[in-house]
């Protein structure tokens, strides 16, 4: 299997050859000119195919989409306008350097930069011409052909968890007699949509022969696995509250062989790891901007709570980087003085004119670093983006524990693998009631996966996203958990597709 490091040459030429124009973004055109009697002759084929599934999914800049012509940012790119980074920035641990829509709770149905997100509606229709193709393909054993369909249907249910994560349940396309239909259908409910992604989770978790991990396999990393597929499942019973369900999948997860590192910074300078469940991968043709992100524009050189100075680059210092967003300093002082997690985070550095900044001296917030074995040879960095950890999966067992059963042993003691690792200890008050125990998650989660996209879905599952934007000062309300439909999208729709409550114009 080619290795996901290939994506972009593999997806341009698919989409390239093989899209027809296609200028709304509700799947209502042709978009493809495939079928069983002209290609899915081959595992080549397929292999072809499936590659060009996992397009958005790059910390690069964007991709060009061949089936509208147009450029969309990719989900993990760490621009404070994509999937990734506007997750965080409306957060209690990340704010951005200048005025963001995001930031401050202002994103209307009419942002542009919400279509980048939205446009993966576009690759669950193509996943389920790809899944028909496959299902057609007589040149390739059964293995082979379950092994693909697991990993589209895997690909395809993230794809529908992205979407409904932003904007609620949405109108994708499943039935692959219906996509070149032009009729628009309206939008399912939570329980259907839930159970659309549900039922390709099962199915994919099901299939003889979906490897379980990728780990000791460079050549395939960044493909679809049985562990992510459950990752999926539990992040999504999370979603969901489904306690239960999100127990069970943290569970049998826990029994495939990962485990954390002995050092936190390891997790983030190299590519697969035992710890590692699924990241997106980058090289020299699909760089990683997290760092540039972050880096204030007249940096040089930085310090983290023990004085440690980094000095990164061909030139003996970090790239000046783009100051797109920092950690809050309230974030930042919960962190305990031990926490070696405060290592990757640098509180003072030095500009470029010799100038030394701290939070007292013009500093805004606390640089969260994160890949601290960065060598620049340009403004992005080779690192792969962590998309599910199994630090994650130890919290996510924790929380569902915890919310069936207390704070029991079982629960704490899979904390306890993040905290002894972190340097820190529980405290005896945050396991004495399930409340307690709770709050401590929240925290916990925030110090051990900041930076990764995922507080925003943890503060709104707790019941304190509104709350904590609107003690800091936004004009917050209860409708904006979700983010707005596209105005473009309720405009080609004749009405049809109903916008987000609290968003009709």
């Amino acid at each position: 299997m080619r290795t996901i490091h290939n994506i972009f040459i593999f997806s341009l030429i698919l989409f390239a050859c093989l899209m027809t124009s296609c200028e709304d973004m509700l799947e209502t055109k042709n978009y493809t000119d495939l079928s069983p009697s002209n290609f899915f002759k081959s595992e080549g084929d397929i292999e072809a195919a499936v590659v060009g599934l996992y397009l958005p999914c790059t910390t690069n800049w964007g991709y060009s989409d061949g089936g509208t012509g147009k450029w969309y940012v990719s989900l993990y790119n760490a621009d404070v306008n994509s999937y990734f980074g506007a997750a965080m920035v409306t957060t209690d641990i990340m704010q951005a350097y200048s005025s963001n829509a995001f930031d401050e709770f202002n994103v209307g149905p009419s942002n542009r930069t919400l279509s980048a997100t939205y446009n993966v509606i576009r690759f669950v229709a193509r996943a389920t011409d790809v899944i028909n193709q496959i299902d057609n393909c007589k040149g390739v054993s059964e293995n082979v052909r379950n092994k693909y369909l697991a990993e589209v249907k895997t690909l395809r249910a993230f794809y529908m968890y992205t979407l409904l994560d932003f904007f609620g349940p949405v109108n994708v396309k499943l039935n692959p007699s219906t996509l070149m239909d032009n009729e628009i259908e309206s939008r399912p409910s939570q329980e259907e949509y839930v159970g659309y992604i549900t039922r390709d989770l099962d199915e994919a978790i099901a299939t003889p022969g979906f490897p379980d991990r990728y780990n000791g396999s460079p050549s395939s990393w960044g493909h679809m696995s049985k562990a992510i597929a459950l990752a999926l499942k539990m992040r999504l019973a999370l979603h969901e509250k489904d306690w239960e369900g999100a127990l069970q999948s943290a569970r049998t997860i826990m029994k495939m062989g990962y485990k954390i590192l002995p050092k936190y910074e390891d997790v983030f300078n190299n590519t697969i790891t035992d710890e590692t469940i699924w990241s997106v991968p980058a090289n020299a043709a699909s760089d990683n901007y997290y760092v540039s992100e972050v880096l204030p524009s007249d940096f040089k050189r930085g310090y983290n709570n023990r004085g440690r100075s980094y000095i990164r680059g061909n030139d003996n210092h970090y790239f000046a980087g783009w100051q797109e967003y920092c950690m809050r300093w309230d974030f930042y002082d919960t962190f305990q003085d031990n926490d070696v997690r405060k290592q990757t985070i640098l509180c003072e550095y030095d500009t470029q004119d010799g100038t030394h900044k701290s939070r007292g001296n013009g500093m805004v917030g606390a640089i969260p670093v994160k890949f601290m074995d960065t060598q620049f040879a340009n403004y992005g960095i080779q690192k792969a983006q962590p998309i599910v950890r199994y630090a994650e999966v130890l919290l996510a067992f924790a929380e569902a524990e915890n919310e069936l059963h207390g704070p029991t042993g079982e629960a704490i003691n899979a904390v306890r693998q993040i905290t002894d690792r972190a340097g820190v200890e529980i405290p005896a008050a945050a396991v004495s009631s399930k409340e307690a125990f709770r709050q401590f998650l929240l925290l916990e989660r925030g110090h051990e996966l900041f930076g990764e996209g995922l507080r925003r879905q943890d503060l709104i599952r707790n019941g304190t996203y509104i709350q904590r934007a609107k003690e800091r000062g936004n004009k917050a309300q209860d409708y904006q958990v979700l983010f707005p439909i596209p105005q473009s999208v309720i405009t080609e729709s004749n009405g049809v597709v109903k916008q987000n409550p609290g968003y009709e114009q």
